[in-house]
């Protein structure tokens, strides 16, 4: 079944490879002819370009189809299941197919141009790209053996078996909540088929189409489409992943959303082409932001280029400016990348490209050669650098040549500054004081010299004997600038150096070698050579010399420190100075010679600026002198050891000696001279007996403990002494022996200035120890109570013939000895033969006999001490105890109680004793178990019984006596009650105290089981059921009405302890937590029961515990609920902040914590008026604590001047409770207000040469006096006063028919407009000018007027006081001048307030108006009817006027009298642009031509008169139109297109008949037979003839 299902697989391979390859075919074979099909359509379209081609010419919207080129998406043969699928899904039109991209190389440069491209393309444009396709990285491969049948495959294993395509999804340039879709393309690459499965996370802006995290099985060759919708939210970045899992791999294929970018329209090359080198060559680029969204950027660049700005932000289509720096410091070609690096990581390329050259810059000479100058004198020579390029040419002069060694020398800088601190750091290393420099001056000086060195300007020219001034400068084009060099020698030689030109436009430094000589001055001595001849030693000689200048410059001289021991007996008392030119110094010569013998030294005086020195040579010899004593030999004898002889007949203990000698100086000079024993100790001076008896310490009494180095012993006075010329001195020696045996030693002899060991005198002597013995060696104390002193003596005999110093030495190792011993008087001298008794103290230290030795040392006795034996035996304190047995009968457990233990010390010495109980862990303890019973006293212990257990309970007390019996005394004791305890109060009664409602109450304690046995705890609520283990807590929203009870709810106690139950072990402790809340406030009493059982035990109440807690609300006593601040500004005034006490007090019974928020323009403050800072902690108030603080206001918050009034809350927020309190803050500050009627005051227009004037009311607002003065703002920009100039406007007058006679356009007819023009400057225009000025522009003939003379405006009063609450008119007048437009500010100045601004805007123009007619021509008309027509008058001014028919008749408009026109109305106003129709009738009366006119008069300007005019006629037939021309034949046609107007009368016949009997009912019309179509042309325009009868009425009317 297997092999079948292979073939038929193999089988269908082959058909779809064969259906692929044919595709193929018929896709190329499209492809060619879809572009046959775009030429053919290209060639129509260019024949038709005239008529708009194809869908020009055939007027059609569907005309221009579109053929796509689906043949790039088969690049194999193996994909015809997907291009079905394409198929089918590109004819739903919904989804955008891929293209497979071509190859390309990555790693490209992106241009800014390819940069701009790329981000303008779309999501299809990026699609349809080609880009080298990828293989995917495999995150994690899968064992493919166990999900696949296959096992070989034909892909490398580390490569992906699937080609996605494209390999990264993008998406690019969309729009929020657009929904764009690209399907991705999984090709199997393997020969193999495998299964693939992917899945997309879903996010809200990624989705995948179709069933996700399913398999799919993928034939080799072939690819399978998923597809990848995207909605964006917004315009930004997006990223994603889509996982791809077969059998072997897994792989991924991000995905990305390109959202806005920035784009910045750089070029992408730059070319400075030649430039000079070191010579910045900028560019200046203007940059847009042409993308769509703000660009933040970088801009970065190499040497020797640089751009300005380094970095910074660009909106949306702004501009910038970019500065292109190139300054190259070498010849030839640069070229390098303008890198712009945007915020959202791309980088952009342009390419920079520059070439270097020198430029014709140089100096006029490379050497300057000075000659031969004085070391104090300078010289000056110039060199000149000329600039013959176009550049402006910078320069400087270096030290050295090139910009390597200018960076070696900073970097050798550095180098010696480091050297030096790592110097110094060693040395504080080493624990050297580094303050102190003289330690190590050596290092310091040398140090300091190189830094010196290096630390001279490591960039310009520097030298202390050639200068080169100016050192830096810059050369314009085509110029030369001049040098200065100095040459100012400091030695007599040659100098060579040479200095560099670092110049601009050069790539090396123009070299300048400079050589100079220096000269210095000639100095020399009188004579060279100086012979004193033979001179005593220590001879003080003097001597002169001259020392000469021979040459033309004065001459510094020093002498030079001579080096050998003669010549530092020499002084010089002139040894330094200066030598004027040709003059000479006198130099005095010290000699004190010192060594014997003859000698020759040569000195030398150092000229400065001079090579050779001036040298003087002085020789000669020098004696030495001569001394002796006056004895031969000192003897001293025989000294006992210790002993001090001081001089003749004297001595310490009577031993008559004498010790003085005197000595002579025989010669001729005085002489100083020290004497010493060379022979003598060098150690310390030699201890006396009297000093030795002070040394109590064993060690200093014993042989090894004398010093390694030999003592001092003789003692010179004077040692040293000044012996005058044949002159003598006396000289006494003492001996203090510590040395036994014989003495033969000298008295040396050293003269200052002469020489060791010039005279000597013998001293000689005899050192013995007396020999001490004990007459009674062992001593004995008999009995001795311990620690008690007992005191015996020792007699010390001394038969020799000389004195001794001895010493009882201190007892060694004490700690140890059984007894302890001492002496009052443990050292002393012992005459020769006498002897001392010794008093000596013991004290036992242990029970029994004692022996315990004693030694006595004889200072100077060679060996061992004297040994003494001290006996003794020792006894302890003897003590009673009662009673012999203490019992406690039945106590309750864990709870003291005490009996005594009383001791008696029947001894006579104290008894120390300790108590301790017998068992390891006793119930029973022992206050003060340690102390001393004094001699023959009582002393009573306290006994305390703890037990931990119930029951029968026994122990003992062990009573221990030091250096006695040890007393045991049994305890017993029966235990009652519990073992359970608390480390907190917990009964009978726990009362909680007070706590604040809404929030948990917890009392946390330890139950601790202190007995011997496992204890199982019960708890429960009385009146309530056994408590279970619950975590919840009471609700802490809820509240109750007033009549509820304060208990809680039957069934729900407000106290719960958890856990409710436990098992306690021995020792063990468990933390118990009694919890409760209330949302109201009440005082709760509940009582907790705790039951027991004890092992086999019966359950039992062991505790009872009542627990009262008074739940409460916190409360806050305020100083203030409302604090108001008021302040009043005078002129005079400043505003300073405002400060009110605030106190909060804690009038409840617990602490709270509490913060406060108050704003703008008001502050909590602290007592001392500092403000509180903003982030402060919350503050906390104890029981019946009061906090004072202060609420700052600042009236100057806001800037101006007028009144304002802040109203703030502060809130006060308890932390441990929902209540808060509030507290209003109210801050008024009130300056000089005005509050003004209006803001504007409007005169309107109103007649030229009129005035008017308007009132507004003012009133003082504030509490203060207010003092204001008006003015107006001089502001022409602000102010307009201009005069208007009205035109005349001519138009062409089109009446309405039927009833006016219509004049002839030959006559010119036009519209009267009357107005009065009056100019301010100029006359008023006659009606000829005004009539020609109708052709001019009016604009030009507008002109504004200078009214700064004339008076527009008044106000008044101008000034003025008002008091709080007063109010005053204020009025404003306008004076109308003729054709004025006026707009001005008025300004109400207030002394220390605001100033107000009024508008006042006013118009004055002449009236203008227009009558539609100036005559009214009704033809024949009946002589007895009323005519009637209608007259518009309008306002085509800007001011209203009134109007007036003078000399109106009496009639009315139904019963006028006859020839008397009448008016209606005959007056009235009109207001601008209005108009106002006047109804004329007119009753001819009588038959004939009548003329009559009328006026109307508009305000003050001259009456215009109308024309009236007809003809009465006789009752018969007229015509009921009159006459017209042939011009208004357009009346006419009105009149057609309207024959309902033209409807006859009642009494009107129609005529329907042809001509002649039209002809015939119009005997008056002379149509005659000849113009028949003139009565024909009547009819087809519609005219009515009427025919009219005399009647009754009218024979009446005529009557």
């Amino acid at each position: 079944m297997l092999n079948r299902i292979i073939r038929l697989q193999a089988v269908l391979e082959v058909i779809s490879n064969n259906t692929a390859l044919a595709l193929d075919h018929i896709s190329y074979q499209l492809a060619q002819t879809r572009a046959v099909v775009y030429q053919i359509r290209l060639a129509v379209d260019y024949l038709l370009a005239d008529e708009g081609g194809i869908c020009g010419k055939f007027n059609s919207s569907e005309c221009c189809l579109e053929i796509d080129d689906k043949s790039e998406l088969f690049p194999s043969k193996f994909q015809r299941e997907n291009f079905l699928n394409e198929k089918n899904q590109a004819s739903t039109g919904g989804s955008i197919l891929p293209r497979i991209p071509d190859m390309c190389e990555p790693g490209q440069k992106v241009t800014p141009s390819a940069f701009q491209k790329e981000m303008s393309l779309t999501t299809k444009q990026r699609l349809a790209r080609a880009k080298k396709l990828t293989l995917p990285q495999i995150v994690q491969p899968q064992a493919k053996h166990e999900t696949s049948h296959h096992k070989s495959s034909a892909t490398d294993p580390e490569q992906s078996s699937f080609q996605p395509c494209p390999p990264e999804v993008v998406f690019q340039n969309y729009s929020p909540g657009q929904v764009c879709e690209i399907p991705v393309l999984l090709r199997n690459r393997d020969k193999v088929p495998h299964l693939l499965k992917v899945t997309l996370e879903s996010l809200p802006y990624f989705k995948l189409v179709g069933p996700n995290d399913v398999y799919r099985k993928v034939p080799p060759g072939l690819y399978t489409t998923v597809r990848i919708l995207f909605t964006p939210a917004e315009n930004k970045d997006y990223f994603h992943k889509l996982v791809c899992i077969t059998e072997r791999e897994e792989f991924i294929v991000p995905i990305r959303a390109i959202g806005a970018r920035a784009i910045l329209d750089f070029p992408d090359q730059l070319d400075f082409s030649e430039c000079p080198v070191k010579y910045s060559t900028q560019k200046t680029l203007l940059v847009r932001n042409i993308g769509n969204r703000a660009a933040h950027y970088q801009l970065s660049t190499q040497s020797p280029f640089s751009v300005i700005p380094a970095m910074g932000a660009l909106d949306i289509g702004d501009a910038m400016q970019v500065t292109v720096g190139y300054e190259p410091l070498k010849a030839g070609d640069c070229s390098t990348s303008l890198v712009v690096h945007y915020d959202t990581g791309e980088d952009t390329y342009t390419s920079l490209h520059g070439r270097a050259v020198d430029v014709a810059i140089g100096l006029d000479r490379n050497s300057v050669t000075f000659g031969e100058t004085y070391i104090t004198l300078s010289k000056r020579t110039t060199v000149r650098i000329h600039n013959l390029s176009d550049i402006t040419a910078r320069f400087q002069w270096k030290a050295v040549d090139t910009q390597g060694e200018e960076e070696l020398k900073l970097r050798r800088y550095h180098r010696l500054c480091q050297l030096e601190k790592d110097k110094f750091r060693d040395l504080e290393a080493c624990g050297v004081d580094t303050t102190r420099r003289e330690l190590f001056p050596n290092l310091i000086r040398r140090l300091q010299s190189e830094k010196a060195k290096a630390q001279g300007d490591p960039v310009l020219f520097k030298n202390d004997i050639f200068s080169i001034e100016p050192k830096e400068g810059e050369i314009r084009p085509n110029c030369w600038a001049e040098i200065s060099v100095f040459f100012k020698p400091r030695e007599a030689r040659v100098y060579e150096q040479a200095g560099y030109c670092d110049i601009s436009g050069r790539e090396k430094r123009l070299p300048l070698h400079l050589i100079g000589e220096g000269l210095g001055p000639r100095l020399r001595f009188s004579y060279e050579e100086l012979d004193i001849g033979e001179v005593f030693l220590t001879a003080n000689l003097r001597y002169k010399t001259i020392l000469l200048n021979r040459g033309l410059i004065a001459a510094p001289f020093s002498l030079v420190p001579p080096t050998t021991a003669m010549g530092s007996c020499f002084t010089f008392l002139t040894q330094e100075g200066i030598v004027a030119p040709n003059g000479l110094q006198a130099i005095w010569i010290s000699f004190r010679p010192t060594i014997l013998g003859a000698f020759e030294e040569r000195f030398q005086f150092s000229v400065a600026g001079s090579p050779t020195p001036a040298n003087l040579t002085i020789k000669g010899f020098v004696m030495a002198p001569t001394l002796r004593f006056d004895v031969p030999t000192l003897h001293f004898g025989d000294v006992s050891y210790g002993e001090c002889a001081l001089g003749l007949h004297q001595s310490v203990r009577g031993f008559p000696r004498t010790l003085k000698c005197r000595l002579f100086n025989t010669s001729l000079v005085p002489l100083d001279v020290n004497l010493h024993i060379p022979g003598d100790g060098s150690g310390q001076p030699s201890v006396e007996s009297t000093d030795q008896m002070l040394r109590l310490s064993s060690q200093s009494w014993r042989k090894e403990a004398r010093g390694v180095m030999k003592p001092r012993e003789f003692a010179i006075s004077p040692c040293r002494v000044g012996v005058p010329a044949q002159g003598s001195a006396d000289i006494q020696v003492a001996l203090c022996s510590n040395t036994v045996g014989d003495y033969k030693l000298e008295l040396v002899v050293d003269v200052d200035g002469v020489g060791k060991n010039v005279l000597a005198l013998t001293l000689t002597a005899r050192c013995i120890v007396p020999p001490l013995r004990v007459l009674n060696p062992a001593v004995w104390f008999d009995h001795c109570c311990l620690q008690t002193p007992y005191t015996e003596k020792l007699t010390l005999v001394n038969d020799s013939d000389f004195p001794g110093c001895y010493c009882l030495l201190p007892q060694e190792d004490k700690e140890k000895a059984a007894a302890w011993y001492s002496s009052s008087v443990p050292s002393g001298i012992i005459e020769a033969h006498s002897s001392v008794e010794i008093p000596i103290t013991l004290e036992a230290q242990l029970v029994g006999e004692c022996n315990v030795p004693a030694e006595l040392a004889v200072f100077g006795r060679e060996g061992s001490p004297l040994e003494i034996l001290l006996e003794c035996i020792g006894h302890g304190p003897v003590v009673c105890v009662r009673p012999k047995e203490i019992n406690f009968g039945k106590i309750p457990v864990l709870r003291d109680r005490s009996k005594s233990l009383h001791l008696s010390n029947q001894s006579g010495i104290p008894a120390a004793f300790w108590a301790k109980m017998a068992g390891k862990r006793s119930c029973w303890r022992i206050v003060h178990s340690k102390g001393v019973i004094p001699p023959d006293c009582d002393l009573d212990l306290t006994v305390i019984a703890n037990v931990n257990s119930t029951g029968k309970l026994q122990d003992k007390v062990k009573v221990f006596i030091e250096n006695s019996l040890t007393i045991i005394v049994p305890v017993q004791a029966v235990g009652t009650r519990t073992t359970i305890v608390s480390n907190k109060p917990l009964g009978p009664k726990l009362d909680l105290g007070s706590h604040f409602s809404f929030s948990p109450c917890r009392y946390e304690f330890q139950l601790t089981n202190k007995g011997r046995h496992l204890h199982q705890l019960y708890w429960r609520t009385e009146g309530f059921h056994i408590l279970r283990q619950s975590s919840c807590r009471p609700a802490l929203g809820g509240t109750k009405s007033k009549g509820a009870s304060q208990s809680p709810r039957p069934g729900h106690p407000v106290f719960k302890l958890q856990p409710p139950q436990i098992d306690l072990r021995p020792g063990q402790t468990v933390d118990m937590v009694l919890e409760g809340c209330s949302s109201t406030v009440q005082e709760v009493e509940e009582r907790l029961l705790c039951h027991a059982r004890v092992e086999k035990e019966k359950t039992k109440q062991i505790m009872q515990v009542d627990v009262t807690c008074k739940f409460i609300r916190p409360v806050v006593q305020i100083s203030s609920r409302a604090i108001t601040f008021r302040v009043e500004k005078k002129p005079t005034d400043i505003l300073t902040l405002q400060y009110q006490p605030l106190s909060l007090k804690n009038t409840c019974s617990l602490p709270f914590s509490f913060v406060m928020d108050l704003e703008q323009p008001f502050q909590i403050c602290s007592v001392d008026q500092q403000p509180l800072p903003a982030d402060s902690k919350p503050m906390t108030l104890d029981v019946g604590e009061e906090l004072h603080l202060c609420i700052q206001f600042n009236p100057a918050y806001k800037k101006d001047l007028n009144s304002w009034v802040a109203e703030r809350v502060l809130r006060v927020r308890i932390m441990e409770h929902p209540h808060k309190e509030q507290i209003t803050v109210r801050g008024e500050v009130y300056f000089p207000n005005l509050h003004l009627e209006t803001q504007a005051v409007d005169f309107g227009c109103i007649i030229s040469d009129t005035e008017q004037e308007l009132y507004m009311e003012m009133t003082n607002c504030s509490p203060l006096p207010v003092q204001y003065y008006w003015s107006f703002l001089t502001d022409r920009k602000v102010n307009t006063i201009r005069s208007m100039i009205i035109v005349m406007l001519f138009s062409r007058f089109r009446p309405s028919p039927p009833k006016f006679k219509r004049q002839s356009s030959k006559k010119g007819v036009f519209l009267r407009r009357h107005c009065k023009i009056e100019s301010v400057e100029k006359p008023a225009e006659t009606p000829e000018t005004t009539q020609d000025s109708v052709q001019e522009d009016p604009a030009q003939q507008a002109a504004d007027v200078d009214y700064l003379e004339a008076e527009v405006f008044d106000v008044r009063p101008l000034f003025g006081v008002l008091q709080p609450g007063e109010s005053e008119l204020v009025t404003f007048t306008f004076f109308g001048h003729a054709n004025i437009v006026a707009r001005v500010t008025a300004r109400c100045h207030v002394q220390g307030g605001p100033t107000y601004k009024v508008v006042v805007t006013g118009e004055a123009s002449c009236p203008s108006y227009q009558l539609d007619v100036e005559e009214i021509d009704w033809g024949l008309q009946a002589f007895n009817k009323v005519l009637k027509a209608e007259v518009t008058l309008r306002n085509t001014g800007v001011v209203e006027f009134t109007y007036v028919v003078p000399n109106s008749s009496t009639g009315t408009a139904a019963n006028p009298l006859p020839g008397v026109p009448v008016v209606v109305p005959t007056e009235g106003s009109i207001a601008p642009g209005k108009e106002q129709v006047l109804e004329v009738c007119y009753l001819p009366g009588k038959p004939g031509v009548f003329c009559r006119t009328f006026q109307v008069q508009v305000a003050y300007l001259d009456p215009a008169e109308i024309f009236l005019k007809g003809e009465g006629t006789l009752p018969g037939t007229t015509k009921h139109l009159p006459r017209m021309l042939k011009e208004n034949e357009e009346i006419l046609q009105e009149e057609e297109e309207n024959p309902q107007e033209e409807e006859m009368e009642s009494d009107t016949l129609t005529m329907t008949m042809d001509n002649g009997l039209i002809a015939n009912a119009l005997p008056w019309c002379d149509f005659g037979p000849d113009n028949p179509g003139d009565c024909g042309r009547l009819v087809e325009r519609g005219l009515l003839v009427r025919c009219e009868m005399y009647d009754t009425d009218y024979m009446d009317h005529r009557d």
